[in-house]
């Protein structure tokens, strides 16, 4: 999967778990609670949609690297690499 795919897929998922975030005005290399009204449950839902929709586990001492689009990117990007 090429890292553009991931990253707009990312993104979906990012906006289904918090639909009010505007995907445009996303700093990737900011924390993503920095920016918006992103919470712990809506970091957890997050990690579950990216488990499921890359088919990867995430443990949850990964959880922090999802933090980010850009850590959230890099994160997938090395799972996927790794299979």
């Amino acid at each position: 999967m090429e890292p553009k795919e991931i990253q707009t897929k990312l993104l979906a998922l990012l906006t289904g778990v918090a639909p009010d975030i505007d995907p445009a005005s996303i700093e990737p290399s900011k924390n993503l609670r920095d920016q918006f009204d992103f919470d712990s449950m809506d970091a957890l839902h997050f990690a579950t949609a990216v488990s499921e929709a890359f088919a990867i586990d995430i443990a949850e001492a990964d959880y922090p690297r999802l933090a980010s689009l850009e850590g959230a990117q890099r994160f997938v990007e090395e799972r996927l690499a790794a299979r």
